[in-house]
């Protein structure tokens, strides 16, 4: 098999046909990797070339034993490499035919074998923040493709590839010059399978669970049942108050007066008395009166979030 990159058009080509998608193209297809379209064309520009610049300084050292690193980002990376890395191959192009019409072709920025003999996949990064599901799906999906080669050689070189046992991420941050080393978790053959499915069927996919990483998970589950602990407390708090409140006005009604303050000083309290408002019953109107429901209907946007429920208590928090 022989696959090429035109860097102009970002198209690859497999046996000299175009491949119908890349790795990247498939997974922003599908919303599963960020889209940038609020940062302006000079940022990402600045970011790109902050990427290629590192890519290329990393790749050179990984596939050149006499290469010295001439960014930060190469230097670390090569300080980890020659700590933890027993061999490898960068920027390893790979293709997969998953029927007439649909071939996919993309690119491993790193894959090889730890110094214990373990496989890995790895990819790099040069983004503000690390999307880890974003790099779980490509280096899944990238592994995925590799191990369907099988046998066959890439670009006249053997690959053969078994499948990794360990993903990683080495992030870059520009404004620290500083590498952070990210495992990753994988996605499972399943859900890439049904990724696939989806595009050949031209539907989107849809994930069956959310996929985030553990660290994620734990620290959402701990916030979420700080919240609920207090959320309770307050519930409880109220309930008290509320009933203290119809004495304190059953009193002001009493005896005329308007306003008290505590003992302590800590709290003063007003009397407020009844009054009558007017509701407009949207719900009547709309039925009743359509035409004059729609003449001042406001359509208000509201931003997306999520809903977060008690399980112990079943409530939405």
């Amino acid at each position: 098999m022989i696959i090429t990159f035109d860097k102009q058009t970002h198209t690859y080509a497999v046996n000299g046909d175009i491949a119908h998608i890349s790795v990247t193209e498939l997974l922003a297809k599908h919303g599963l990797s960020p889209k940038y379209d609020g940062v302006d064309k000079a940022t990402l520009t600045d970011a790109a070339e902050y990427g290629k610049t590192i890519h290329k300084d990393i790749e050179n050292f990984v596939n050149n034993p006499a290469y010295e690193p001439i960014t930060p980002a190469g230097e670390e990376f090569a300080e980890w490499a020659r700590t933890n890395l027993d061999c490898a191959v960068a920027e390893q192009m790979v293709a997969y035919e998953y029927a007439k019409d649909l071939v996919i072709a993309g690119t491993c920025d790193l894959l090889g074998y730890l110094k214990d003999g373990t496989p890995i996949m790895g990819d790099h990064k040069t983004t503000t923040s690390l999307n880890k599901e974003s790099v779980s799906w490509q280096v899944s999906l990238l592994d995925y493709m590799a191990r369907k080669l099988g046998k066959e050689t890439v670009n006249d070189r053997p690959l053969n590839w078994k499948g990794a046992a360990k993903f990683y991420c080495w992030h870059y941050d520009k404004k620290t010059q500083e590498m952070s080393v990210v495992e990753i978790e994988r996605v499972p053959d399943g859900e890439i399978e049904k990724l696939l499915e989806a595009e050949f069927k031209g539907e989107r996919y849809m994930r069956p669970l959310l996929v985030i990483d553990a660290e994620t998970a734990l620290r959402a589950e701990k916030v979420e049942a700080q919240l609920i602990a207090l959320k309770r407390q307050e519930e409880a708090a109220m309930a008290e108050a509320r009933a203290l409140r119809e004495v304190l006005c059953a009193a002001f009604e009493a005896q005329g007066i308007n306003s008290w303050t505590s003992p302590n000083g800590l709290i003063k309290v007003s009397y407020v008395p009844a009054t009558t408002s007017f509701q407009v019953d949207g719900t009547k109107l709309r039925r009743e009166q359509p035409a004059l429901f729609e003449k001042y209907a406001k359509c208000v946007q509201k931003k997306a979030y999520v809903r977060v429920y008690d399980r112990a208590g079943g409530d939405e928090q």
